[in-house]
């Protein structure tokens, strides 16, 4: 797909300059008239191959700046906990799973000692849909980590007392 120059930069986050400075540097594109056009997989395949340790310094200090930004952004929504840390995510789901295959594990044994004298199937099915409605609501209960539970308090409290208790 050509695109012109401007569409170009755009896409790519780099000046016209830039770009012009890459065409005298015999960047691949074409010309129609007075209009220059660039394949994008083309030009990024030619500044993988021709980059040679060469930086623009304007494109890197925007790009340092933005991912700083970005970063101030995460931590502080983090610190709002409005985010949460990726490996407590992980540790907590491995713990849901883990928690639920063991309850799902325990349900045949503890089934089968209760209805094994059972004749009725009304009584079958009410001791298996007690004991399921049992695994599933202490699996409803498990979930945020208890070293967790303190901070989401704190913060809920901290915003009990602000401008956000509205919401």
């Amino acid at each position: 797909m050509s695109l012109n120059r401007s569409e170009t930069a755009q896409k790519l986050n780099v000046s016209l300059t830039t770009l012009d400075n890459w065409r005298r540097k015999g960047c691949p594109h074409t010309k129609t008239g007075k209009q220059v056009f660039f394949n994008i997989g083309t030009l990024k395949t030619w500044l993988g191959n021709h980059s040679g340790g060469e930086l623009d310094y304007t494109q890197e200090r925007a790009k340092l700046t933005r991912l700083q930004a970005e970063r101030v952004t995460l931590d502080l929504e983090q610190q709002r906990g409005k985010l949460l840390p990726l490996e407590m995510v992980i540790l907590a789901w491995q713990r849901q799973v883990a928690n639920a295959r063991a309850k799902l594990l325990a349900l045949p044994p503890k089934v089968a000692s209760q209805v094994l004298s059972m004749e009725s199937y009304v009584e079958v099915e009410q001791v298996i849909k007690d004991i399921i409605y049992e695994a599933l609501d202490e699996l409803a209960g498990d979930g945020v980590p208890k070293e967790y539970e303190q901070r989401l308090e704190e913060i809920a409290l901290s915003y009990s007392d602000t401008d956000y208790a509205d919401f």
